[in-house]
């Protein structure tokens, strides 16, 4: 079944190269770059330094970011999940700003932060904590009562009940919603680059600009597959840290 999927998944890659290639090919490079031009100017980003200090400064100031995300998103989550008076309070906040995009933030946040690091920590962070928060709030809310109460029943007290109980049938989605955050998260540290033309973000603006779209679409290649690196480490983290991942959450 794995290699039925796999080889599914290496066909529609190919395809998907085969028809941006003749599509490119019918269009000038600087509407359409083919993926071998892409390719070239790929290699040539990578050797210069610039690429590397770039995608170096963006991956740790938006790991600060992602990570506050996740630690203050996973308990208000599950916090909003078990208690009602809290769901009532944070949930609206949820709502609004959980359909703002990092790029209507910016600016504001420009204006009262500056456009140094404190920026993209900043929007990195707002842009991610909600996500894990709704992640977190449905699925404490779909743990079976009847799991609680089979441990209190026990005389567990509230701590081993959260602990014993309430965190294992949580730990599958508290990897979900770190897979979710960190795509949010690498989005919004890019959008944050763009609008103050530095970092990773910088060169994908800069590209933008050249008569050429094969340095632009070399940089989003490169961007996408460090998106998927992540998240499929985060899928091995989850599988060998919880052999139940895979059958609660269908992720096989």
């Amino acid at each position: 079944m794995k290699k039925m999927r796999a080889m599914t998944n290496l066909l529609g890659c190919l395809l998907l190269l085969v028809v941006w290639q003749a599509a490119g090919a019918e269009l000038s490079e600087s509407l359409l770059a083919t993926p071998l031009q892409v390719f070239v100017a790929l290699n040539d980003t990578l050797l210069g330094n610039a690429f590397w200090a770039a995608l170096g400064s963006m991956l740790w100031q938006m790991s600060v970011g992602y990570a506050l995300a996740l630690l203050v998103g996973v308990p208000l989550g599950v916090a909003m999940g078990r208690l009602p008076l809290v769901r009532a309070l944070v949930k609206p906040w949820a709502a609004m700003f959980i359909v703002v995009s990092a790029a209507a933030l910016v600016p504001l946040f420009i204006l009262l932060l500056g456009r140094g690091v404190l920026l993209c920590v900043a929007i990195v962070f707002v842009a991610t904590v909600w996500f894990v928060v709704t992640t977190m709030m449905e699925a404490s809310r779909s743990v079976s009562p009847n799991l609680l109460d089979v441990a209190r029943s026990y005389g567990a007290s509230p701590l081993q009940v959260f602990r014993l109980v309430l965190l294992p049938a949580l730990h599958p989605y508290v990897l979900i919603a770190a897979r979710i955050g960190l795509t949010h998260a690498l989005r919004a540290m890019v959008t944050a680059e763009m609008f103050i033309s530095t970092g990773y973000g910088g060169l994908i603006n800069d590209a933008g600009l050249d008569l050429s779209t094969a340095p632009l679409f070399g940089l989003i290649v490169m961007l996408m597959l460090l998106s998927v690196t992540a998240t499929g480490l985060l899928r091995w983290v989850a599988n060998r840290t919880a052999p139940w991942y895979a059958s609660r959450t269908g992720d096989h």
